[in-house]
């Protein structure tokens, strides 16, 4: 049963609009993903909104081929309900995150929604909490900060065109909070959302009133490269860059001998090949040496102490089934993955075409992002047993942070 809506406990629902491309980042990853210290924007920005005893649950906005790695990169978190695909524009994506936000069972006048840019990382609960306080009283606020230098308006030169009375000022930010029966009027009222920067804007022309609260300086929009620099340099003074958590590092190794009448599994993917490796399990050898790395980053010894090749419940078991439970061992110890870097030794076959399947599974299963796995694959050269063809190796180095 819902709780019962009031002043003092409105229902209010986050919206992170994560679907920009982040062109101005010059960067290959979407923008979303990116990292700030240890964990991703989006996910910096979904911790901040699960922390907020305010917020009743979250709607990720993301861009459509990146839904997946989105439910990857927010899984764990309680509040999170959703990841939909956003729009061609900012405000078309506002829009279908809220209607996606909109609970079952509550008016639209006892419903609010915080719409947030989730390249806002840095925001912090309070913040969120102060403008939620200011809509549950007014229907509509957002988070902002005055003015500091003298603001110009200049035409397309560059020229100055007049002196803004600075005093006026207030640079909008986000969570931007409205009342859900305000916003969908809001929207009756507008015929074109693509010229709208910001919620806030369609608000205005609607001529429903918003109200700026100021919120920290911190709060900032990350849109360039050199804002990703800013962000980590806040970051690494404050408590949670050494009070809060630290990272480790673990390295892990196997080898396994050919043998016929084996398939022959590497990543979790069955690569053709006349041989398969010997082993009590399916003798994945990448996947074991990814399960040492993990396991001896939080002190947890090797996997022969967790899963011993005298365990009849592990014969012929998918390596991916023990690296799943390898990862229930370090959400015990409050350990996120931050990164996989493995290498593959083996003569033949050539791997190279399969790599991309492999980081898939491995990525599923640890429910990380694809990118933060590498995999590379080498001979060598003819030379020891892995030259010989009588066997393959594997190599992985795990960067793991662990909560306090």
């Amino acid at each position: 049963m819902m709780k019962e809506i009031t002043q003092r406990t409105p229902y209010v629902v986050g919206v992170l609009l994560a679907a920009g491309s982040g062109e101005r980042m010059r960067s290959t990853t979407k923008k979303a993903f990116l990292s700030v210290g240890n964990r991703s924007l989006l996910r910096r920005s979904a911790e901040a909104f699960e922390s907020c005893e305010e917020i009743a649950a979250i709607v990720a906005v993301v861009p459509e081929d990146c839904v997946e790695e989105a439910e990857r990169e927010l899984a764990g978190l309680t509040k999170v309900k959703a990841c939909v695909i956003g729009g061609a524009f900012r405000a078309e994506s506002a829009k279908r995150g809220v209607l996606a936000a909109r609970p079952e069972g509550i008016a639209p006048e006892q419903c609010f929604v915080a719409v947030h840019d989730a390249a806002r990382c840095l925001v912090c609960p309070e913040d969120i909490r102060a403008v939620i306080s200011a809509a549950v009283l007014r229907g509509a606020a957002s988070a902002s900060f005055p003015a500091t230098d003298t603001v110009k308006r200049v035409d397309d030169e560059g020229r100055v065109l007049q002196t803004l009375p600075r005093g006026q000022i207030a640079l909008a930010m986000t969570p931007q909070v409205f009342r859900l029966d305000l916003y969908l009027r809001a929207l009756d009222t507008c015929s074109d959302l693509s010229s709208l920067t910001d919620d806030n804007s369609l608000f205005e022309q609607a001529g429903i009133p918003v109200y700026c609260v100021r919120t920290g300086k911190n709060n900032f929009k990350i849109t360039f490269p050199e804002d990703v620099a800013l962000a980590n340099a806040l970051l690494s003074g404050t408590e949670e860059a050494s009070d809060m958590g630290e990272y480790r590092i673990g390295h892990g190794y196997d080898v396994h001998a050919f043998a016929d009448g084996r398939s022959l599994i590497l990543g979790g993917v069955c690569v053709p090949f006349e041989r398969g490796l010997a082993g009590h399990s399916d003798a994945d050898v990448l996947v074991h040496a990814i399960m040492d790395a993990l396991l001896g980053a939080v002190g947890e010894g090797d996997i022969g102490r967790h899963f011993p090749d005298r365990d009849p419940a592990y014969l012929n078991i998918s390596s991916l089934v023990l690296l799943e439970r390898t990862a229930e061992i370090l959400a015990a110890h409050g350990a996120r993955v931050i990164n996989l870097d493995t290498t593959v030794v083996l003569q033949a076959p050539k791997i190279a075409p399969y790599i991309g399947q492999m980081r898939e599974q491995i990525a599923r299963t640890l429910g990380i992002a694809r990118e933060r796995i590498n995999i590379k694959a080498t001979t060598e050269e003819h030379l020891g047993f892995t030259g010989r063809g009588e066997g393959a190796a594997a190599h992985a180095v795990a960067s793991v942070f662990l909560d306090r």
